[in-house]
Protein backbone atom coordinates (compact mmCIF):
# COMPACT_ATOMS: atom_id res chain seq x y z
CA UNK A 1 0.00 0.00 0.00
CA UNK A 2 1.98 3.06 1.41
CA UNK A 3 5.70 1.22 -0.78
CA UNK A 4 4.58 2.75 -4.16
CA UNK A 5 2.57 5.82 -2.50
CA UNK A 6 5.49 7.37 -0.13
CA UNK A 7 7.27 8.98 -3.75
CA UNK A 8 3.65 10.87 -3.83
CA UNK A 9 3.74 11.59 -0.58
CA UNK A 10 6.84 13.29 -0.25
CA UNK A 11 6.47 15.49 -2.58
CA UNK A 12 3.30 16.71 -0.66
CA UNK A 13 5.10 16.96 2.31
CA UNK A 14 8.17 18.83 0.49
CA UNK A 15 5.45 21.35 -0.66
CA UNK A 16 3.92 21.59 2.82
CA UNK A 17 7.36 23.00 3.76
CA UNK A 18 7.75 25.07 0.87
CA UNK A 19 4.65 26.96 1.77
CA UNK A 20 5.93 27.57 5.48
CA UNK A 21 9.14 29.17 4.32
CA UNK A 22 6.69 32.12 2.21
CA UNK A 23 5.05 33.07 5.50
CA UNK A 24 7.93 35.28 6.15
CA UNK A 25 5.53 38.84 6.40
CA UNK A 26 2.50 38.61 8.38
CA UNK A 27 1.77 41.73 8.17
CA UNK A 28 0.98 41.41 4.45
CA UNK A 29 -2.93 39.76 5.46
CA UNK A 30 -4.58 38.89 2.73
CA UNK A 31 -1.29 36.86 1.29
CA UNK A 32 -0.70 35.18 4.68
CA UNK A 33 -4.55 34.11 4.28
CA UNK A 34 -4.06 32.92 1.57
CA UNK A 35 -1.37 30.60 2.24
CA UNK A 36 -2.05 29.17 5.16
CA UNK A 37 -5.41 28.37 3.31
CA UNK A 38 -3.12 26.42 1.40
CA UNK A 39 -1.50 24.44 4.11
CA UNK A 40 -4.50 23.61 5.66
CA UNK A 41 -5.70 22.16 2.47
CA UNK A 42 -2.14 20.29 2.33
CA UNK A 43 -2.56 18.81 5.49
CA UNK A 44 -6.05 17.63 4.93
CA UNK A 45 -4.73 15.65 1.70
CA UNK A 46 -0.81 14.31 4.09
CA UNK A 47 -3.45 12.87 6.68
CA UNK A 48 -5.82 11.80 3.73
CA UNK A 49 -3.02 9.53 1.71
CA UNK A 50 -2.05 7.86 4.97
CA UNK A 51 -5.46 6.82 5.81
CA UNK A 52 -6.45 5.52 2.56
CA UNK A 53 -3.65 5.59 0.09
CA UNK A 54 -5.67 5.26 -2.77
CA UNK A 55 -7.33 7.87 -3.87
CA UNK A 56 -10.57 6.75 -6.46
CA UNK A 57 -9.86 8.22 -9.75
CA UNK A 58 -6.31 6.25 -10.10
CA UNK A 59 -8.07 3.02 -9.49
CA UNK A 60 -8.01 1.33 -12.83
CA UNK A 61 -10.51 -2.02 -12.31
CA UNK A 62 -9.90 -5.61 -14.23
CA UNK A 63 -13.00 -7.67 -15.03
CA UNK A 64 -12.63 -11.15 -15.48
CA UNK A 65 -15.09 -14.13 -14.15
CA UNK A 66 -12.61 -16.79 -13.18
CA UNK A 67 -10.25 -15.08 -11.72
CA UNK A 68 -12.99 -12.96 -9.38
CA UNK A 69 -14.74 -16.23 -9.07
CA UNK A 70 -11.37 -18.29 -7.73
CA UNK A 71 -10.38 -15.00 -5.14
CA UNK A 72 -14.21 -14.92 -4.08
CA UNK A 73 -14.26 -18.08 -2.92
CA UNK A 74 -11.00 -17.74 -1.21
CA UNK A 75 -12.36 -14.45 0.86
CA UNK A 76 -15.65 -16.56 1.64
CA UNK A 77 -13.77 -19.04 3.28
CA UNK A 78 -11.56 -16.78 5.05
CA UNK A 79 -14.83 -14.77 5.98
CA UNK A 80 -16.03 -17.86 7.15
CA UNK A 81 -13.38 -18.81 9.32
CA UNK A 82 -13.30 -15.02 10.69
CA UNK A 83 -16.90 -15.06 11.53
CA UNK A 84 -18.61 -12.46 8.51
CA UNK A 85 -20.86 -13.35 6.69
CA UNK A 86 -19.75 -15.19 3.43
CA UNK A 87 -22.23 -13.91 1.11
CA UNK A 88 -21.60 -10.48 2.07
CA UNK A 89 -17.71 -11.10 0.67
CA UNK A 90 -17.15 -9.19 -2.61
CA UNK A 91 -13.76 -8.54 -4.60
CA UNK A 92 -12.43 -5.86 -6.67
CA UNK A 93 -9.77 -6.55 -9.08
CA UNK A 94 -7.25 -3.27 -9.49
CA UNK A 95 -4.96 -3.29 -12.05
CA UNK A 96 -1.61 -2.28 -10.28
CA UNK A 97 1.53 -3.85 -10.03
CA UNK A 98 2.73 -3.42 -6.45
CA UNK A 99 1.87 -6.72 -3.97
CA UNK A 100 -1.05 -4.95 -1.77
CA UNK A 101 -4.79 -5.15 -1.16
CA UNK A 102 -7.04 -3.16 1.01
CA UNK A 103 -10.03 -2.40 1.97
CA UNK A 104 -11.70 0.90 2.16
CA UNK A 105 -15.32 0.49 4.17
CA UNK A 106 -17.79 -2.60 3.88
CA UNK A 107 -16.61 -5.95 3.11
CA UNK A 108 -15.58 -5.67 -0.23
CA UNK A 109 -11.21 -6.19 -0.58
CA UNK A 110 -9.77 -4.74 -3.01
CA UNK A 111 -7.13 -6.60 -5.03
CA UNK A 112 -3.95 -5.20 -6.85
CA UNK A 113 -2.79 -7.33 -9.90
CA UNK A 114 0.53 -7.22 -8.14
CA UNK A 115 -0.24 -9.41 -5.46
CA UNK A 116 -1.26 -12.34 -7.56
CA UNK A 117 1.08 -11.76 -10.12
CA UNK A 118 4.15 -11.86 -7.48
CA UNK A 119 3.12 -14.29 -5.06
CA UNK A 120 5.04 -17.83 -4.78
CA UNK A 121 1.82 -19.42 -3.56
CA UNK A 122 -1.59 -19.22 -3.08
CA UNK A 123 -0.70 -19.21 0.61
CA UNK A 124 1.03 -15.46 0.04
CA UNK A 125 -2.73 -14.30 -0.89
CA UNK A 126 -4.41 -16.04 1.75
CA UNK A 127 -2.78 -14.63 4.23
CA UNK A 128 -3.36 -10.67 2.43
CA UNK A 129 -6.46 -11.90 2.39
CA UNK A 130 -6.64 -12.80 5.70
CA UNK A 131 -5.15 -9.55 6.93
CA UNK A 132 -7.40 -7.26 5.33
CA UNK A 133 -10.62 -9.42 6.82
CA UNK A 134 -8.78 -8.40 10.21
CA UNK A 135 -9.14 -4.86 9.37
CA UNK A 136 -13.08 -5.77 8.54
CA UNK A 137 -13.22 -7.82 11.60
CA UNK A 138 -11.77 -4.87 13.60
CA UNK A 139 -13.79 -2.11 12.32
CA UNK A 140 -10.32 -0.27 11.28
CA UNK A 141 -11.97 1.48 8.51
CA UNK A 142 -14.66 3.72 10.32
CA UNK A 143 -11.76 4.19 13.22
CA UNK A 144 -9.15 4.88 11.26
CA UNK A 145 -11.17 8.11 9.52
CA UNK A 146 -12.42 8.86 13.09
CA UNK A 147 -8.98 9.09 13.90
CA UNK A 148 -7.88 11.16 10.69
CA UNK A 149 -10.84 13.83 11.75
CA UNK A 150 -9.32 14.49 15.24
CA UNK A 151 -5.64 14.42 13.56
CA UNK A 152 -6.89 17.05 11.05
CA UNK A 153 -8.59 19.11 13.39
CA UNK A 154 -5.66 19.18 15.83
CA UNK A 155 -3.76 20.00 12.73
CA UNK A 156 -6.10 23.32 11.61
CA UNK A 157 -6.11 24.55 15.06
CA UNK A 158 -2.91 24.62 15.83
CA UNK A 159 -2.42 26.50 12.46
CA UNK A 160 -5.09 28.88 13.73
CA UNK A 161 -2.87 29.83 16.66
CA UNK A 162 0.83 30.00 15.03
CA UNK A 163 -0.68 32.46 12.68
CA UNK A 164 -2.56 34.63 15.46
CA UNK A 165 1.08 34.56 17.53
CA UNK A 166 2.83 35.07 14.02
CA UNK A 167 0.75 37.96 13.36
CA UNK A 168 0.78 39.39 17.18
CA UNK A 169 4.60 39.05 17.88
CA UNK A 170 5.89 39.79 14.73
CA UNK A 171 7.42 37.16 14.30
CA UNK A 172 6.61 34.57 12.01
CA UNK A 173 9.08 31.62 12.95
CA UNK A 174 7.40 31.74 16.61
CA UNK A 175 4.32 30.72 14.64
CA UNK A 176 5.63 28.82 12.32
CA UNK A 177 7.57 26.84 14.96
CA UNK A 178 4.08 26.06 16.63
CA UNK A 179 2.74 24.71 13.48
CA UNK A 180 4.77 22.69 13.04
CA UNK A 181 5.32 21.24 15.66
CA UNK A 182 1.31 20.53 16.76
CA UNK A 183 1.23 19.09 13.19
CA UNK A 184 3.82 16.93 13.66
CA UNK A 185 2.29 15.26 16.86
CA UNK A 186 -0.81 15.23 15.06
CA UNK A 187 0.46 12.99 12.38
CA UNK A 188 2.82 11.14 14.74
CA UNK A 189 -0.68 10.17 16.59
CA UNK A 190 -2.48 9.05 13.23
CA UNK A 191 -0.02 7.13 11.98
CA UNK A 192 0.89 5.19 15.44
CA UNK A 193 -3.20 4.37 15.48
CA UNK A 194 -2.58 3.21 11.62
CA UNK A 195 0.41 0.73 12.48
CA UNK A 196 -1.15 -0.68 15.92
CA UNK A 197 -4.35 -1.47 13.49
CA UNK A 198 -1.67 -3.20 11.07
CA UNK A 199 -0.57 -5.42 13.85
CA UNK A 200 -3.53 -6.10 15.14
CA UNK A 201 -4.48 -7.29 11.44
CA UNK A 202 -1.91 -9.50 11.19
CA UNK A 203 -3.03 -11.11 14.17
CA UNK A 204 -6.02 -11.79 13.12
CA UNK A 205 -4.72 -12.77 9.68
CA UNK A 206 -2.76 -15.98 11.67
CA UNK A 207 -6.25 -16.99 13.27
CA UNK A 208 -7.28 -17.43 10.22
CA UNK A 209 -4.63 -18.98 8.32
CA UNK A 210 -4.61 -21.38 11.28
CA UNK A 211 -8.27 -22.25 11.36
CA UNK A 212 -8.33 -23.06 7.10
CA UNK A 213 -4.70 -24.47 7.25
CA UNK A 214 -2.88 -22.55 5.25
CA UNK A 215 0.95 -22.03 5.46
CA UNK A 216 2.12 -18.59 7.20
CA UNK A 217 4.95 -19.62 4.96
CA UNK A 218 3.06 -17.10 3.24
CA UNK A 219 3.57 -14.34 5.38
CA UNK A 220 6.84 -15.03 5.55
CA UNK A 221 7.31 -14.91 1.49
CA UNK A 222 4.93 -11.32 1.19
CA UNK A 223 6.88 -9.68 3.76
CA UNK A 224 9.96 -10.54 1.85
CA UNK A 225 9.19 -9.36 -0.99
CA UNK A 226 8.37 -6.18 0.48
CA UNK A 227 11.50 -5.76 2.04
CA UNK A 228 13.13 -5.93 -1.44
CA UNK A 229 10.60 -3.28 -2.17
CA UNK A 230 11.60 -1.35 0.95
CA UNK A 231 15.00 -1.48 -0.04
CA UNK A 232 14.66 0.99 -3.14
CA UNK A 233 12.33 2.99 -1.36
CA UNK A 234 14.13 6.65 0.13
CA UNK A 235 11.32 6.84 2.52
CA UNK A 236 12.33 2.99 4.18
CA UNK A 237 14.04 4.35 7.31
CA UNK A 238 11.31 6.93 8.45
CA UNK A 239 8.94 5.02 10.29
CA UNK A 240 7.14 8.07 11.63
CA UNK A 241 5.00 8.36 8.44
CA UNK A 242 4.52 5.68 7.58
CA UNK A 243 1.27 3.27 7.90
CA UNK A 244 2.56 -0.09 8.55
CA UNK A 245 5.06 -1.18 11.17
CA UNK A 246 8.30 -1.87 9.74
CA UNK A 247 8.76 -5.11 7.76
CA UNK A 248 11.32 -6.63 10.12
CA UNK A 249 9.25 -5.68 13.00
CA UNK A 250 6.28 -7.34 11.88
CA UNK A 251 8.36 -10.27 10.92
CA UNK A 252 9.67 -10.68 14.86
CA UNK A 253 6.24 -10.20 16.17
CA UNK A 254 4.80 -12.95 14.27
CA UNK A 255 8.11 -14.49 14.77
CA UNK A 256 6.79 -17.87 17.28
CA UNK A 257 4.18 -18.78 14.22
CA UNK A 258 6.45 -18.87 11.96
CA UNK A 259 8.10 -22.12 13.41
CA UNK A 260 7.34 -25.19 11.96
CA UNK A 261 5.15 -24.00 9.41
CA UNK A 262 2.56 -25.79 6.80
CA UNK A 263 3.79 -26.86 3.82
CA UNK A 264 2.63 -24.43 1.17
CA UNK A 265 -0.30 -25.35 -0.46
CA UNK A 266 -0.20 -26.28 -4.74
CA UNK A 267 -3.73 -24.95 -5.69
CA UNK A 268 -4.19 -25.39 -9.61
CA UNK A 269 -6.98 -22.81 -9.96
CA UNK A 270 -4.83 -19.69 -8.54
CA UNK A 271 -2.18 -20.84 -10.90
CA UNK A 272 -4.04 -20.69 -13.46
CA UNK A 273 -5.70 -17.41 -12.92
CA UNK A 274 -2.08 -15.96 -12.24
CA UNK A 275 -1.24 -17.32 -15.63
CA UNK A 276 -4.12 -15.46 -17.41
CA UNK A 277 -3.41 -11.83 -15.57
CA UNK A 278 0.39 -12.75 -16.33
CA UNK A 279 -0.25 -13.76 -19.96
CA UNK A 280 -2.84 -10.58 -20.73
CA UNK A 281 -0.58 -7.64 -18.86
CA UNK A 282 2.96 -8.78 -19.34
CA UNK A 283 4.74 -8.88 -22.97
CA UNK A 284 4.25 -11.45 -24.68
CA UNK A 285 7.78 -12.49 -24.71
CA UNK A 286 7.78 -12.19 -21.17
CA UNK A 287 5.00 -14.40 -20.78
CA UNK A 288 6.28 -17.07 -22.88
CA UNK A 289 10.29 -17.18 -20.96
CA UNK A 290 8.17 -17.86 -17.87
CA UNK A 291 5.73 -20.33 -18.94
CA UNK A 292 7.81 -22.57 -21.31
CA UNK A 293 6.38 -25.57 -20.10
CA UNK A 294 3.86 -27.87 -21.58
CA UNK A 295 1.81 -27.98 -18.29
CA UNK A 296 -1.93 -26.67 -18.45
CA UNK A 297 -0.71 -23.63 -16.67
CA UNK A 298 1.68 -23.38 -18.84
CA UNK A 299 -0.06 -23.70 -21.99
CA UNK A 300 -3.20 -21.44 -20.71
CA UNK A 301 0.07 -19.16 -20.67
CA UNK A 302 1.32 -19.57 -24.09
CA UNK A 303 -2.14 -19.69 -25.54
CA UNK A 304 -2.44 -15.95 -24.24
CA UNK A 305 0.80 -14.86 -25.03
CA UNK A 306 0.91 -16.42 -28.95
CA UNK A 307 -2.53 -14.88 -29.51
CA UNK A 308 -1.71 -11.12 -28.12
CA UNK A 309 1.34 -11.74 -30.95
CA UNK A 310 -1.48 -12.35 -33.47
CA UNK A 311 -0.34 -15.99 -34.33
CA UNK A 312 -3.37 -17.10 -34.19
CA UNK A 313 -3.01 -20.96 -35.45
CA UNK A 314 -0.99 -21.96 -32.88
CA UNK A 315 -2.93 -19.87 -30.56
CA UNK A 316 -6.05 -22.05 -30.98
CA UNK A 317 -4.70 -25.36 -31.55
CA UNK A 318 -3.16 -25.10 -28.42
CA UNK A 319 -6.51 -23.93 -26.98
CA UNK A 320 -8.12 -26.88 -28.55
CA UNK A 321 -5.89 -29.58 -26.97
CA UNK A 322 -7.04 -27.39 -23.42
CA UNK A 323 -10.26 -28.11 -24.21
CA UNK A 324 -9.54 -31.73 -24.69
CA UNK A 325 -8.00 -32.26 -21.49
CA UNK A 326 -10.60 -30.77 -19.37
CA UNK A 327 -13.56 -30.13 -21.78
CA UNK A 328 -15.97 -29.14 -18.97
CA UNK A 329 -13.71 -25.59 -18.11
CA UNK A 330 -16.19 -22.87 -19.03
CA UNK A 331 -13.06 -20.48 -19.18
CA UNK A 332 -11.53 -22.02 -21.86
CA UNK A 333 -14.83 -21.78 -23.90
CA UNK A 334 -14.56 -17.98 -22.68
CA UNK A 335 -11.31 -17.18 -24.02
CA UNK A 336 -11.99 -19.06 -27.19
CA UNK A 337 -15.38 -16.77 -27.60
CA UNK A 338 -13.00 -13.89 -26.97
CA UNK A 339 -10.39 -14.99 -29.57
CA UNK A 340 -13.08 -15.29 -32.13
CA UNK A 341 -14.64 -12.34 -31.38
CA UNK A 342 -11.99 -10.14 -31.35
CA UNK A 343 -11.40 -12.14 -35.04
CA UNK A 344 -14.59 -10.91 -36.60
CA UNK A 345 -15.91 -14.46 -36.44
CA UNK A 346 -18.91 -14.09 -34.85
CA UNK A 347 -21.05 -17.14 -35.29
CA UNK A 348 -18.34 -19.28 -33.59
CA UNK A 349 -17.81 -16.37 -31.77
CA UNK A 350 -21.82 -16.87 -30.17
CA UNK A 351 -21.18 -21.13 -30.16
CA UNK A 352 -17.94 -20.68 -28.08
CA UNK A 353 -20.25 -17.90 -25.71
CA UNK A 354 -23.10 -20.03 -25.16
CA UNK A 355 -20.85 -23.33 -23.97
CA UNK A 356 -19.10 -21.18 -21.60
CA UNK A 357 -22.90 -20.27 -20.34
CA UNK A 358 -24.16 -23.56 -19.94
CA UNK A 359 -20.92 -24.60 -18.24
CA UNK A 360 -20.81 -21.49 -15.77
CA UNK A 361 -24.60 -20.37 -15.60
CA UNK A 362 -25.68 -16.74 -15.20
CA UNK A 363 -21.98 -15.48 -14.74
CA UNK A 364 -23.08 -11.43 -15.62
CA UNK A 365 -19.95 -11.39 -17.43
CA UNK A 366 -20.00 -14.35 -19.93
CA UNK A 367 -23.81 -13.56 -20.47
CA UNK A 368 -22.51 -9.73 -21.34
CA UNK A 369 -19.83 -11.20 -24.15
CA UNK A 370 -22.40 -13.40 -25.35
CA UNK A 371 -25.21 -10.63 -26.03
CA UNK A 372 -22.12 -8.39 -27.71
CA UNK A 373 -21.49 -11.09 -29.97
CA UNK A 374 -25.22 -12.37 -30.73
CA UNK A 375 -25.72 -8.34 -31.27
CA UNK A 376 -23.27 -8.13 -33.78
CA UNK A 377 -25.36 -10.23 -36.00
CA UNK A 378 -29.10 -8.63 -37.81
CA UNK A 379 -30.93 -11.48 -36.82
CA UNK A 380 -34.69 -10.54 -34.56
CA UNK A 381 -34.13 -13.72 -32.46
CA UNK A 382 -30.23 -13.25 -31.56
CA UNK A 383 -31.50 -9.59 -30.79
CA UNK A 384 -34.37 -10.77 -28.30
CA UNK A 385 -32.16 -13.53 -26.79
CA UNK A 386 -28.94 -10.59 -26.31
CA UNK A 387 -31.57 -8.83 -24.55
CA UNK A 388 -32.78 -11.96 -22.71
CA UNK A 389 -29.24 -12.24 -21.03
CA UNK A 390 -28.36 -8.57 -20.70
CA UNK A 391 -31.23 -8.27 -18.51
CA UNK A 392 -30.27 -11.37 -16.46
CA UNK A 393 -26.41 -9.94 -16.54
CA UNK A 394 -27.62 -6.64 -14.66
CA UNK A 395 -30.49 -8.42 -12.37
CA UNK A 396 -27.07 -10.40 -11.11
CA UNK A 397 -24.94 -7.38 -11.00
CA UNK A 398 -26.47 -3.96 -11.00
CA UNK A 399 -23.84 -1.67 -11.67
CA UNK A 400 -22.31 -3.53 -14.76
CA UNK A 401 -22.20 -0.21 -17.22
CA UNK A 402 -21.75 -2.12 -20.16
CA UNK A 403 -24.76 -4.42 -19.89
CA UNK A 404 -26.99 -1.79 -19.79
CA UNK A 405 -25.26 0.49 -22.58
CA UNK A 406 -26.04 -2.60 -24.52
CA UNK A 407 -29.39 -3.46 -23.24
CA UNK A 408 -30.10 -0.28 -24.29
CA UNK A 409 -29.08 -0.86 -28.29
CA UNK A 410 -31.12 -4.44 -27.86
CA UNK A 411 -34.08 -2.26 -26.73
CA UNK A 412 -33.62 -0.32 -29.88
CA UNK A 413 -33.48 -3.60 -31.93
CA UNK A 414 -35.97 -5.36 -30.81
CA UNK A 415 -38.23 -1.80 -31.59
CA UNK A 416 -38.86 -0.88 -27.44
CA UNK A 417 -37.63 2.23 -27.89
CA UNK A 418 -39.87 3.12 -24.73
CA UNK A 419 -37.24 1.55 -22.28
CA UNK A 420 -34.18 2.90 -24.05
CA UNK A 421 -34.07 6.16 -21.61
CA UNK A 422 -34.85 3.66 -18.75
CA UNK A 423 -31.63 1.24 -19.94
CA UNK A 424 -29.32 4.64 -20.42
CA UNK A 425 -30.15 6.40 -17.05
CA UNK A 426 -29.18 3.76 -15.74
CA UNK A 427 -25.97 3.10 -17.45
CA UNK A 428 -25.32 6.85 -16.79
CA UNK A 429 -26.11 6.43 -12.99
CA UNK A 430 -23.45 3.27 -12.92
CA UNK A 431 -20.62 5.55 -14.28
CA UNK A 432 -21.46 8.49 -12.18
CA UNK A 433 -22.73 10.71 -14.57
CA UNK A 434 -25.68 11.96 -12.62
CA UNK A 435 -27.05 14.66 -14.34
CA UNK A 436 -27.87 12.33 -17.49
CA UNK A 437 -28.91 9.99 -15.23
CA UNK A 438 -31.36 12.47 -14.07
CA UNK A 439 -32.13 13.58 -17.82
CA UNK A 440 -32.72 10.06 -18.78
CA UNK A 441 -34.78 9.23 -16.18
CA UNK A 442 -37.28 11.99 -16.65
CA UNK A 443 -37.01 10.85 -20.30
CA UNK A 444 -38.51 7.48 -19.26
CA UNK A 445 -40.75 8.21 -16.47
CA UNK A 446 -42.61 9.82 -19.62
CA UNK A 447 -42.36 6.58 -21.93
CA UNK A 448 -42.64 3.57 -19.28
CA UNK A 449 -45.61 2.19 -17.80
CA UNK A 450 -46.70 3.39 -14.66
CA UNK A 451 -46.42 1.75 -10.72
CA UNK A 452 -43.65 -0.91 -12.31
CA UNK A 453 -40.48 -1.57 -10.74
CA UNK A 454 -38.76 0.53 -13.57
CA UNK A 455 -40.58 3.76 -12.92
CA UNK A 456 -40.11 3.16 -9.36
CA UNK A 457 -36.30 2.91 -9.77
CA UNK A 458 -36.04 6.28 -12.42
CA UNK A 459 -37.42 7.99 -9.53
CA UNK A 460 -34.94 6.84 -6.99
CA UNK A 461 -32.50 7.74 -9.81
CA UNK A 462 -33.65 10.87 -9.77
CA UNK A 463 -34.20 11.40 -5.79
CA UNK A 464 -30.91 10.15 -5.79
CA UNK A 465 -29.94 13.29 -8.10
CA UNK A 466 -31.16 15.57 -6.28
CA UNK A 467 -30.13 14.48 -3.25
CA UNK A 468 -26.50 15.11 -4.51
CA UNK A 469 -26.88 18.11 -6.74
CA UNK A 470 -30.02 19.72 -4.34
CA UNK A 471 -28.83 22.92 -6.81
CA UNK A 472 -31.15 21.28 -9.53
Amino acid sequence: MLYLMCHTLKGLVKRFLQLFKRIIDPSNFLRYIMLMRQIRVMIGFILLMLLMAHPAAAFSIIRDTEVESVLLSYVQRIFKAGGLAPQNAKVILINDPSLNAFVAGGQTIFIHTGLLMQAKSVDDVMFVLSHETGHIIGGHVVRGYEEYKTAQKTALISTVIGGLLAAASGRPDAGVAIMMGSQASALGMFTSYRQSEESAADRVAVDIMRKIGYSMSGFQNVMTTIRKQERLNTYEDDSYLRTHPLTQARLNDLAYFLKDPLPLHQDEAFLMSQAKLFAFLSKPEQTLNKYPGSSRVDKYARTIALYRQNKLEPAFKMLEELIEEEPTNPYFYELKGQFYFETSQIQQAIKAYQKAAELKPNAPLILLSLAQALLETDDMHNAQLATQHLQNAVHREPDLSSGWRLLAIGYGRLGKNQYIPYAMAEYYWSIGQESEARKEAKKALKSLPENTAATQRMQDILGGAKENNPEK
